[in-house]
């Protein structure tokens, strides 16, 4: 055999070994997805949609890497022990209001200053996203094992109760069910005339049914989807919060993902803050609409709802001269005027 044959007999094995040692590599066995839960407190609203939404974008955008699925309706434990399983990194994911994290992150309850946000959920999420004291209290977050993906409004919040309410001085001595433990909240509600009762969402129907509580207070979806409305028969628009909601992530376990798959983890996340805007304005439009045939519906009227601006005037404040939680204060003041202004 001459050199050229030699040398194309060795072409050929070389081909063979490269072809046999490929298609071994095509048969070797993937590695399986990891399985990732999200949580989230309620079911059958646009909270919960938006759950399901971020886990089947990270199931889609990792190309299976990500096997992804939420837990609605609490299954996964109170909106606490949820916090608390995500920074221990036991939970991967939960989509919830933003004052649900005031326990950890104390200074995220500034948000919850009355008539501080816009209302509609598209211009809360836009707020956000230009705001410089989001982008601090995000930087907190880190610090305590939550990752901020992004906020997202989520509608007006008003007060659900089992009274009719025309004035404010109707509410003065009435038990209040304060579900997200803001101590500004809570503040509020008590310079209002409420007499406050921290309790859990999922508390909220039966102590409401046992006048255990006579108010709550939510935005018109989750009272109307929940079928709150069935105990607490009047709901008194004020607006006097625009509820904020975070997609957050375990610090923990987004630290540990190679960069390809946190960059998934954060497109999954803001692409499922795109689409909670347009089912929080729907929904929170198709909840008026229902309460208005289930329930009493007043607005309350714009006298009464300035002697609300002007009985928390001492608190805010209070707040600004606060040396810690001062400079987020004025932020957020900054931020307002300035998103104002567009």
């Amino acid at each position: 055999m001459n050199i050229v044959s030699k040398l194309g007999s060795a072409a050929i094995i070389a081909a063979s070994l490269f072809a046999a040692s490929a298609a071994l590599g095509q048969t070797k066995p993937a590695a399986p997805a990891a399985n990732v839960l999200i949580g989230t407190a309620t079911a059958n609203d646009a909270q919960a949609a938006a759950a399901e939404k971020f886990a089947e974008l990270l199931t889609k955008y990792s190309n299976g890497r990500f096997k992804a699925s939420a837990r609605t309706g609490g299954a996964l434990g109170s909106n606490q022990q949820m916090v608390a399983a995500l920074q221990a990194g036991a939970l991967h994911g939960m989509v919830t209001p933003t004052g649900i994290l005031s326990p950890a992150v104390p200074d995220i309850a500034l948000f919850d200053m009355p008539f501080l946000l816009p209302l509609a959920p598209a211009q809360m999420t836009a707020f956000a996203a230009q705001s410089k004291a989001a982008a601090r209290i995000a930087e907190l977050a880190e610090q305590k094992g939550i990752h901020i993906i992004g906020f997202h409004g989520i509608g007006p919040s008003s007060f659900l109760t089992t009274f009719p309410v025309s004035k404010l001085a109707d509410v003065r001595g009435k038990k209040f069910g304060a579900t997200i433990p803001s101590p500004l909240r809570i503040a509020a509600y008590q310079a209002w005339g409420w007499v406050t009762r921290p309790i859990g969402f999922d508390e909220v129907y039966s102590d409401l049914q046992q006048g255990i509580i006579d108010a709550m207070e939510g935005p018109p979806d989750v009272v109307y989807r929940m079928r709150l409305y069935e105990v607490g028969k009047h709901y008194a628009v004020t607006g006097h919060y625009s509820l904020l909601a975070n997609t957050i992530v375990s610090k923990k376990w987004f630290d540990g993902l190679p960069k390809d798959l946190q960059g998934v983890v954060t497109k999954a996340g803001k692409d499922a803050i795109v689409f909670a805007d347009d089912a929080f304005t729907k929904a929170q439009n198709e909840g008026l609409a229902g309460l208005r045939k289930s329930a009493t519906v007043t607005e309350m009227p714009p006298a009464e709802i300035q002697k609300m601006k002007d009985m928390t005037k001492g608190m805010i404040q209070k707040l600004e001269s606060d040396p810690q939680k001062g400079p987020i204060v004025k932020l957020l003041q900054e931020d307002a005027a300035r998103f104002g202004k567009k």
